[in-house]
Protein backbone atom coordinates (compact mmCIF):
# COMPACT_ATOMS: atom_id res chain seq x y z
CA UNK A 1 0.00 0.00 0.00
CA UNK A 2 1.27 3.43 -0.97
CA UNK A 3 0.87 6.51 1.21
CA UNK A 4 -0.76 9.36 -0.77
CA UNK A 5 -1.74 12.98 -0.28
CA UNK A 6 -4.87 14.30 -1.95
CA UNK A 7 -5.15 18.09 -2.12
CA UNK A 8 -8.58 19.55 -2.70
CA UNK A 9 -8.74 22.65 -4.85
CA UNK A 10 -10.56 25.74 -3.61
CA UNK A 11 -12.40 24.35 -0.58
CA UNK A 12 -13.15 26.31 2.60
CA UNK A 13 -11.71 29.50 1.10
CA UNK A 14 -13.72 32.64 1.69
CA UNK A 15 -16.78 30.64 2.69
CA UNK A 16 -17.01 28.83 -0.65
CA UNK A 17 -17.13 25.08 -1.25
CA UNK A 18 -17.38 24.18 2.40
CA UNK A 19 -16.49 20.67 3.51
CA UNK A 20 -15.88 19.44 7.04
CA UNK A 21 -12.64 17.52 7.35
CA UNK A 22 -14.40 14.89 9.48
CA UNK A 23 -16.80 14.27 6.56
CA UNK A 24 -13.91 14.09 4.11
CA UNK A 25 -12.06 11.61 6.34
CA UNK A 26 -15.18 9.46 6.72
CA UNK A 27 -15.72 9.47 2.95
CA UNK A 28 -12.17 8.39 2.16
CA UNK A 29 -12.38 5.62 4.78
CA UNK A 30 -15.73 4.47 3.35
CA UNK A 31 -14.03 4.21 -0.05
CA UNK A 32 -11.79 1.51 1.43
CA UNK A 33 -8.61 3.50 1.95
CA UNK A 34 -6.71 3.12 5.21
CA UNK A 35 -4.72 5.27 7.66
CA UNK A 36 -6.76 8.31 6.66
CA UNK A 37 -5.76 11.64 8.22
CA UNK A 38 -6.75 15.18 7.35
CA UNK A 39 -4.71 18.31 7.89
CA UNK A 40 -6.08 21.83 8.36
CA UNK A 41 -9.32 23.06 6.83
CA UNK A 42 -7.89 23.76 3.38
CA UNK A 43 -8.49 20.20 2.15
CA UNK A 44 -5.52 17.91 2.67
CA UNK A 45 -6.11 14.20 3.20
CA UNK A 46 -3.38 11.58 3.61
CA UNK A 47 -4.26 7.90 3.12
CA UNK A 48 -2.91 4.54 2.04
CA UNK A 49 -4.01 3.21 -1.34
CA UNK A 50 -2.98 0.48 -3.73
CA UNK A 51 -1.08 1.00 -6.95
CA UNK A 52 -3.77 3.10 -8.64
CA UNK A 53 -2.52 5.83 -10.95
CA UNK A 54 -2.84 9.33 -9.52
CA UNK A 55 -5.18 10.36 -12.35
CA UNK A 56 -7.49 7.44 -11.53
CA UNK A 57 -7.51 8.38 -7.84
CA UNK A 58 -8.22 12.02 -8.69
CA UNK A 59 -11.20 11.04 -10.86
CA UNK A 60 -12.52 8.62 -8.24
CA UNK A 61 -12.20 11.13 -5.38
CA UNK A 62 -13.86 13.88 -7.42
CA UNK A 63 -16.83 11.66 -8.30
CA UNK A 64 -17.24 10.37 -4.74
CA UNK A 65 -16.97 13.88 -3.26
CA UNK A 66 -19.73 15.11 -5.54
CA UNK A 67 -21.93 12.06 -4.87
CA UNK A 68 -21.38 11.68 -1.13
CA UNK A 69 -20.73 15.27 -0.02
CA UNK A 70 -22.53 17.24 -2.72
CA UNK A 71 -19.34 19.14 -3.48
CA UNK A 72 -17.85 19.63 -6.93
CA UNK A 73 -14.10 20.14 -6.61
CA UNK A 74 -10.85 18.98 -8.14
CA UNK A 75 -8.16 16.84 -6.49
CA UNK A 76 -4.42 16.65 -6.96
CA UNK A 77 -2.83 13.40 -5.76
CA UNK A 78 0.84 12.70 -5.07
CA UNK A 79 2.59 9.81 -3.36
CA UNK A 80 5.13 10.17 -0.56
CA UNK A 81 8.16 10.01 -2.88
CA UNK A 82 6.69 12.69 -5.14
CA UNK A 83 6.00 14.89 -2.11
CA UNK A 84 9.60 14.45 -0.91
CA UNK A 85 10.73 15.54 -4.38
CA UNK A 86 8.52 18.64 -4.14
CA UNK A 87 10.17 19.56 -0.84
CA UNK A 88 13.67 18.89 -2.15
CA UNK A 89 13.13 20.88 -5.37
CA UNK A 90 12.31 24.15 -3.56
CA UNK A 91 14.45 26.80 -5.29
CA UNK A 92 13.96 29.20 -2.36
CA UNK A 93 15.09 27.23 0.71
CA UNK A 94 16.40 30.24 2.64
CA UNK A 95 13.17 32.17 2.18
CA UNK A 96 11.12 29.09 3.06
CA UNK A 97 13.04 28.58 6.27
CA UNK A 98 12.91 32.26 7.27
CA UNK A 99 9.33 32.98 6.16
CA UNK A 100 7.44 29.75 5.46
CA UNK A 101 4.03 31.44 5.42
CA UNK A 102 5.23 33.68 2.57
CA UNK A 103 6.57 30.81 0.49
CA UNK A 104 4.00 29.05 -1.71
CA UNK A 105 4.04 25.85 -3.73
CA UNK A 106 1.37 25.54 -6.39
CA UNK A 107 0.87 21.88 -7.26
CA UNK A 108 -0.54 21.23 -10.71
CA UNK A 109 -1.76 18.31 -12.74
CA UNK A 110 0.48 19.55 -15.52
CA UNK A 111 3.22 22.13 -15.86
CA UNK A 112 1.84 25.64 -15.71
CA UNK A 113 1.62 27.21 -19.17
CA UNK A 114 4.29 29.77 -20.00
CA UNK A 115 1.70 32.49 -20.61
CA UNK A 116 0.35 32.00 -17.08
CA UNK A 117 3.84 32.32 -15.61
CA UNK A 118 4.40 35.44 -17.75
CA UNK A 119 1.17 36.99 -16.38
CA UNK A 120 2.40 36.46 -12.82
CA UNK A 121 5.88 37.81 -13.57
CA UNK A 122 4.38 40.90 -15.22
CA UNK A 123 2.99 42.10 -11.87
CA UNK A 124 5.73 40.85 -9.54
CA UNK A 125 7.54 43.27 -7.26
CA UNK A 126 11.36 43.22 -7.18
CA UNK A 127 11.52 41.25 -3.90
CA UNK A 128 9.14 38.55 -5.12
CA UNK A 129 10.37 35.32 -6.69
CA UNK A 130 8.79 32.71 -8.95
CA UNK A 131 10.13 29.50 -10.46
CA UNK A 132 8.45 26.56 -12.15
CA UNK A 133 9.84 23.09 -11.50
CA UNK A 134 8.09 20.29 -13.37
CA UNK A 135 4.38 20.40 -12.36
CA UNK A 136 4.94 22.78 -9.44
CA UNK A 137 5.38 26.52 -9.21
CA UNK A 138 7.32 27.88 -6.26
CA UNK A 139 6.83 31.49 -5.20
CA UNK A 140 8.09 33.79 -2.50
CA UNK A 141 6.03 36.85 -1.57
CA UNK A 142 8.19 38.95 0.76
CA UNK A 143 5.36 41.24 1.84
CA UNK A 144 2.91 38.37 2.23
CA UNK A 145 0.44 36.80 -0.16
CA UNK A 146 -2.40 39.08 0.91
CA UNK A 147 -0.45 42.13 -0.20
CA UNK A 148 0.80 40.75 -3.50
CA UNK A 149 -0.74 41.35 -6.91
CA UNK A 150 1.41 38.49 -8.22
CA UNK A 151 -0.08 36.11 -5.64
CA UNK A 152 -3.56 37.15 -6.73
CA UNK A 153 -2.75 36.49 -10.38
CA UNK A 154 -1.10 33.15 -9.55
CA UNK A 155 -3.99 31.99 -7.40
CA UNK A 156 -6.88 33.13 -9.53
CA UNK A 157 -6.39 34.68 -12.92
CA UNK A 158 -3.38 33.07 -14.53
CA UNK A 159 -3.99 29.50 -13.57
CA UNK A 160 -6.18 27.90 -16.16
CA UNK A 161 -4.85 24.44 -15.33
CA UNK A 162 -5.98 22.32 -12.40
CA UNK A 163 -3.70 23.45 -9.56
CA UNK A 164 -3.79 24.37 -5.89
CA UNK A 165 -1.36 26.17 -3.62
CA UNK A 166 -0.05 25.42 -0.14
CA UNK A 167 2.29 27.54 1.95
CA UNK A 168 5.59 26.06 3.06
CA UNK A 169 4.35 25.39 6.61
CA UNK A 170 1.59 23.20 5.18
CA UNK A 171 3.96 21.52 2.71
CA UNK A 172 6.18 20.43 5.60
CA UNK A 173 3.23 19.30 7.75
CA UNK A 174 2.00 17.15 4.86
CA UNK A 175 5.50 15.76 4.51
CA UNK A 176 5.48 14.80 8.18
CA UNK A 177 2.13 13.01 7.79
CA UNK A 178 3.52 11.17 4.78
CA UNK A 179 6.64 10.23 6.73
CA UNK A 180 9.08 11.97 4.41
Amino acid sequence: MTRRIALLRGVNVGGAKKVAMADLKAMVEAMGFSEVKTLLQSGNVVFRAGDEAEADLETLLEAETETRLGLKTRYLVRDAMQWRAIIDANPFPEEAQAEPSRTLVTVGRAAMPGEALDAVRAVMLPHEKLEAVERQVYAYFGEGMGQSKAAEVLNRKAVKAVATGRNWNTVLKIGALLGV
